[in-house]
């Protein structure tokens, strides 16, 4: 589901990382317990090999087609960018010589002119330069419906692209887009890939996993699908704020479970290990290397609003207010409610949260007064009934391999069931691939088979990358647009004219309101229902150096080019 000043750590937050302050390992970087100030450290070791893992393995490693954070993470070592986000969530250069702004003249006055300043010694990394003319064949690409790229959204905005100049990529806008910074493209070897026809892009195995060209600071040396993916230094890459790496090996080694990738970091099999929530934390809070930091992430529940009985607004604030947030976070993740409750869209440390939006609180009679004012009887503990028939059951789906979102998933059904609300789990938990596929490879999100379903957001700092595409009407998914996100089918106007707005408006004052409100327009519909907070959490043992997590969908490895391995 893909960057501006750092923020304070949210409240709920400071208290949970309180308890495990004790427990978490840290290294000179001091990031054991939130995001510091990025401070480049010099290797004082070159060589050797750094290992990261994930419980899961990524579906593709190219930026057309990232579908899950571990896809991001792989792809942040294989392929540079105009721009990186940094640990405090600031736009920082990579592959151009300058951010793109009004004040030095790379935008123009109306917004509707950006300019890419490329550095003039970029290279692929087979020695092959990389021109202005990439640039151009990135978003040629991505824009092709043949594609099936699942970023478009935002790119579609770019009226044209030309190539200035070898080193200047020069984009015209259809309006003036407030979020530019988030939607500059990147860009592909043309001179590698302009042979495959862009309908063949998704399935081309070394387009979309294993590349034998990249322009980040690795390349694939080996790639064994489902275990491992072995990356060596490109010595061609160039960064104006990030450097070559120093060590001789990075290698991705991927697990079937939590408790297995929990053992191999015991073991050592691993350096890093990503993707944990609070509730592992029983597990995993005696270990060393232990960081807890902030993350624009929580998970939610959200409705397929093709289902006619979801459509109304009252049985969706019924099945709000019958589940009960604070029991999930109390029973399953151990600690007390206000440690990781979430009521808004954009929690802190995003720059748009707003503390006084509110989400409906646990309340199964009023819930039933709700479903009430529907058409609905629910006496409880029996299927609601309207005009003599039974309220339909819900399929809740969810991924499958995740025993905290299966015992989530439980207890909404239990609550859901106590209010008369009827939920069916058999069957309904898919591998993340399947799960959040786009319209065409069948994902069970994008074609609508699910009425309910429980997965994350994680958000970068940029509201528009992630509220347009799912919740503009513009992209709900279908042939026409398959890599649409708007999986709940979220039809809207007044939604869609503040996302409109949000795109057009440039005052970053007016702009923060806009998105304020939307979120209050949201909540009030509930057209989602957000669950509770995931901080980031990680093991991360003290031998990496330079180590900074990100609390937005840039990922930790956002740098992984500057680690080192200290002995």
């Amino acid at each position: 589901m893909p960057k501006k000043g750092r923020l304070a750590l949210a409240s709920s937050l400071f208290l949970l990382i309180g308890i495990l302050v004790a427990a978490c390992g840290g290294d000179d970087n001091g990031a054991a317990t939130g995001n510091q100030t990025y401070k480049y450290t010099q290797p004082t070791h070159r060589g050797g090999t750094i290992l990261w893992s994930d419980w899961q393995f990524p579906d593709s490693t190219n930026p057309w087609f990232l579908t899950v954070q571990v896809d991001a993470n792989i792809a942040a070592g294989l392929w540079a960018a105009p721009l990186t986000v940094t640990s405090q969530a600031t736009y920082v250069p990579d592959q151009l010589t300058e951010v793109p702004t009004q004040a030095n003249g790379d935008v123009s006055k109306d917004g509707k002119t950006v300019t890419m300043n490329l550095r003039h010694d970029l290279k692929w990394s087979d020695g092959q330069p990389i021109t202005a003319d990439d640039f151009v064949y990135w978003l040629q690409v991505d824009q092709d419906p043949a594609t099936g790229a699942g970023n478009t959204t935002g790119y579609d905005q770019i009226a044209s692209a030309q190539a200035k100049d070898k080193y200047t990529v020069v984009l015209h806008y259809k309006q003036p887009f407030a979020p530019y910074l988030a939607y500059l493209p990147y860009a592909a070897p043309q001179h590698a890939w302009g042979g495959i026809a862009n309908s063949a892009m998704a399935t081309n195995r070394e387009v979309n996993l294993a590349p034998p060209v990249t322009s980040g600071p690795f390349l694939v040396s080996d790639f064994a699908a489902g275990q491992s993916v072995t990356m060596v230094p490109n010595k061609y890459y160039v960064s104006t704020t990030l450097h070559p790496s120093a060590i001789d090996k990075l290698v991705f080694k991927g697990y079937e479970s939590k408790d297995s990738l929990i053992a191999g970091y015991q073991a050592g099999e691993t350096d890093h290990a990503e993707d944990f929530t609070a509730a592992d934390l029983k597990k995993i809070n005696s270990l060393p290397g232990l960081r807890i930091s902030p993350a624009i992430s929580y998970e939610h529940l959200d409705f397929n609003l093709q289902n006619a009985t979801l459509q109304d607004l009252n049985v969706r604030k019924g099945i709000e207010q019958a589940i009960d947030r604070c029991q999930i976070i109390q029973t399953i993740y151990s600690t007390e409610c206000s440690k990781l409750s979430v009521d808004t869209i954009l929690p802190q440390p995003s720059p748009y949260y707003d503390a006084s939006i509110k989400a409906l609180p646990f309340n199964l009679d009023q819930a039933k007064k709700d479903m009430q004012a529907a058409g609905w009887n629910c006496p409880g503990n029996t299927p609601c009934t309207k005009n003599g028939k039974d309220f339909p059951t819900l399929n809740l789906v969810t991924t499958s391999g995740n025993t905290v979102r299966q015992n989530v998933t439980q207890v909404v059904q239990q609550d859901l069931t106590a209010l008369g609300v009827p939920v069916n789990l058999n069957g309904q938990y898919y591998a993340a691939g399947v799960l959040f596929g786009d319209f065409d490879s069948g994902g069970i999100l994008a074609t609508g088979q699910y009425d309910l379903a429980l997965f994350a957001y994680n958000f970068p700092v940029e509201p528009d990358g992630s509220l347009y595409p799912s919740f503009h009407s513009s992209e709900i998914p279908n042939k026409q647009n398959p890599g649409g996100g708007n999986w709940e089918h979220v039809s809207n106007p007044q939604v869609d004219q503040a996302l409109d707005q949000g795109r057009t408006t440039l005052d970053p004052n007016k702009r923060t309101q806009i998105y304020k409100d939307l979120q209050k327009t949201l909540v009030q519909q509930v057209y989602t229902i957000p669950m509770y907070l995931r901080p980031d959490i990680t093991l991360t043992s003290s031998v990496i150096g330079n180590y900074y997590s990100n609390p937005t969908s840039a990922g930790n490895t956002w740098n992984v080019g500057d680690w080192y391995r200290k002995q």
